[in-house]
């Protein structure tokens, strides 16, 4: 074990990433920013993330396959938002466009359906407010969903009939 700055003996680079990827899922950029954050040599975090990634415990074509379906499929977001998300985690895009393809043809989404379901929940929960204010929120609410302007119009006038 080597002494690191502030932190006392350390585990390795190694034993901690394999602590992190064993709780949940990362992408290559996020396990080096957990790693860098624990000050760890930028050669010892490569090396490690090297070797993550030739083992397939990291994998950052799974991870974009499996949050797309997630937020896409069950999670009912926008494709916008959920391209947007993906390489906010420093996914490539290829990668992102072929999980999302693959993710709409396999899953077969139904985006209609999806921006209806939570508008109609969301309407639901904004209670006896003035229309104009419901409307208001209801589009806001969508918009930072990510849904383009055409589906958020054509949803509000039917959801708020």
């Amino acid at each position: 074990m080597t002494a690191r700055r502030g932190h006392g003996a350390q585990r390795s680079a190694w034993d901690y990433a394999l602590g992190l990827v064993a709780a949940r899922e990362y992408t290559v950029k996020g396990l080096r920013r957990k790693l860098a954050q624990r000050e760890y040599p930028s050669d010892e975090i490569e090396s490690t993330l090297e070797r993550l990634q030739s083992s397939k415990l990291v994998d950052d074509t799974r991870y974009a396959a499996e949050y797309a379906r997630q937020k896409l499929v069950i999670g009912g977001a926008a494709v916008r938002r959920v391209r947007q998300e993906l390489q906010r985690k420093g996914i490539d895009r290829t990668i992102i466009d072929e999980s999302v393809a693959a993710v709409m043809s396999y899953e077969e989404v139904d985006h209609a359906a999806s921006i209806e379901r939570i508008a109609v929940k969301k309407a639901g929960s904004l209670g006896n407010l003035d229309p104009r204010v419901k409307r208001q929120r209801l589009f806001g609410f969508l918009a930072r969903k990510g849904y383009e302007l055409d589906a958020i119009k054509r949803v509000i006038d039917r959801v708020l009939r």
